[in-house]
C-alpha cells in the first residue's frame, strides 16, 4: 500500500463531533484508505463495516430505524459506511446516528453529485468532507519516478503499481467502462449514454484551452443546457476539474469561460486511445500543463490548504496558467507552465504590468518542488 496524505487529516477529524466524508471517484483508493483507518485505529478502537456496493451490507445498514441502529452500533466505537450513495436515504440514515448515538461514522462516496444531494439539507452542518483523488506525485516520491510515465498513465493506484506500460492501458479502458461510465449513466439516469461519451472525447483533446459550451452543443447535437448538465456531472463525479478565469477589472479581462482538465491523464489519454512518446505529441505541453495544476489541486486538498486556483487571460490575449490566490491573506501568486521553453510570454509582462505580481515559469526542471511545497 502506498501511504495517503491525507489519512492524517481523517484521522485527526475524528476528535470532532462529525460525520467524515470522504469523496472520490471508483479506484483511486477510498476502501484502502478506509481500512488503512481501521488498522490504525485497532488497538483502542471497536469498528464497525459496511460495504455498500455488497447486497447484504447495504440490507444491514440500510435503515432509518433508531432501534436497528442503535442495534447494528451497540459497542461499537466507530462505523464506516463504504459506498454510502448507494443507500435509498443515506442523509437521514448519517443524520440519525449523529444525533442519537455516541459512535464516530467514516462514509465514503464516488460521486459527490449523488451523495451530496442526498446529504445536503439532512446533514447541514454534521460533518466534514475530504476528496481523495488519484495518488499525488509526493505520494509516489515523483523525483526518482519518470515524469513521462505519469503524464501518459496517470496515477491511478493499481494503475501506477503495474509494471508493463500495455498492461496500464488495459486497465485504465477497464476503469472507463467498468466504473466511470457505469456509474455516471447509472447513478445520474443519463438518456444519452453516446453524447456524454462524445463530450469526454472532446474534452480530452481540447484540456487546458478555454470551453465554449454552443460549440460543443453543436458539434454534438444536443442543446447547450444538456452539455451544462452533462460538464457538472462529469466534475462532481471527479472526472474533471474546470478552471475559472480570475479578474480584478471585468471591462478587460475574460470572466465568462472556463478551462477544463483531467483530473487523471491516463484515463484522458485513453479516451483518444493516444500513449505515444511525449517528444513526439503535438499535445505535450498541454498535458504537461493539466498534470502541474492537477497536482496543484491535490496538494492543496491532502492538506487542506485554504487557496483557489484560476487562470488569468485578457481581451489583449495576455494569458497566465496558474494563479493561485490564498483564502486566508488574499495574496497572489502567478505561473507559466512550460514543458520546455524557460521564455516568459508576453502575457506575464501585462499581468505583472497591470497587478504588479511577477510571474514565475513552472517547467520540468522545477515543477516537482512547486508541487509539493506552499506558494
Amino acid at each position: 500500500m502506498i501511504p495517503r496524505l491525507i489519512e492524517k487529516l481523517v484521522i485527526k477529524s475524528l476528535k470532532i463531533k462529525k460525520i467524515i466524508l470522504i469523496l472520490g471517484a471508483r479506484q483511486v483508493g477510498k476502501t484502502t484508505l478506509i481500512n488503512s483507518v481501521r488498522a490504525r485505529l485497532f488497538s483502542k478502537k471497536v469498528s464497525l463495516y459496511f460495504n455498500c456496493d455488497i447486497e447484504e451490507d447495504r440490507k444491514t445498514i440500510n435503515t432509518t430505524s433508531l432501534i436497528e441502529l442503535k442495534k447494528l452500533s451497540k459497542d461499537v466505537d466507530i462505523l464506516f459506511i463504504d459506498e454510502a450513495q448507494r443507500l435509498d436515504n443515506p442523509g437521514l440514515t448519517l443524520k440519525i446516528i449523529h444525533d442519537n448515538l455516541d459512535i464516530k461514522v467514516i462514509a465514503t462516496g464516488s460521486s459527490s453529485f449523488e451523495l451530496k444531494n442526498k446529504l445536503s439539507d439532512p446533514l447541514t452542518g454534521r460533518y466534514l468532507d475530504f476528496i481523495l483523488y488519484p495518488l499525488s506525485i509526493e505520494e509516489v516520491k515523483s523525483k526518482i519516478y519518470k515524469i513521462d510515465q505519469i503524464v501518459l498513465y496517470g496515477l491511478y493506484p493499481e494503475v501506477f503499481l503495474i509494471k508493463k506500460n500495455q498492461e496500464k492501458i488495459l486497465f485504465l479502458n477497464k476503469i472507463i467502462e467498468s466504473y466511470l461510465f457505469k456509474d455516471i449513466l447509472s447513478f445520474q439516469k443519463i438518456r444519452y449514454s453516446q453524447a456524454i461519451k462524445d463530450l469526454l472525447a472532446a474534452l480530452a483533446y481540447q484540456i487546458g484551452s478555454e470551453v465554449n459550451e454552443n460549440e460543443l452543443a453543436n458539434r454534438l447535437k444536443i442543446d447547450r443546457k444538456t452539455v451544462v448538465s452533462y460538464l457538472d456531472i462529469l466534475e462532481k463525479s471527479f472526472i474533471i476539474k474546470k478552471l475559472y478565469p480570475y479578474s480584478r477589472n471585468p471591462r478587460r479581462e475574460i470572466g465568462r469561460r472556463y478551462k477544463i482538465y483531467f483530473i487523471d491523464l491516463g484515463i484522458r489519454n485513453a479516451l483518444i486511445g493516444d500513449f505515444n512518446d511525449l517528444n513526439i505529441r503535438k499535445d505535450s505541453g498541454a498535458l504537461f500543463e493539466n498534470f502541474v495544476v492537477v497536482e496543484k489541486l491535490k496538494f492543496h486538498e491532502n492538506r487542506q490548504w485554504l487557496a483557489d486556483l484560476y487562470f488569468w487571460r485578457s481581451y489583449g490575449g495576455g494569458e497566465i496558467d496558474l494563479i493561485e490566490k490564498s483564502k486566508t491573506s488574499g495574496e497572489l501568486m502567478a505561473f507559466e507552465i512550460k514543458y520546455q521553453s524557460e521564455r516568459l510570454s508576453r502575457g506575464a509582462k501585462e499581468f505583472l504590468k497591470e497587478y504588479k505580481i511577477p510571474v514565475k515559469i513552472i517547467n520540468t526542471n522545477n515543477y516537482y518542488d512547486f508541487i509539493k511545497k506552499p506558494t
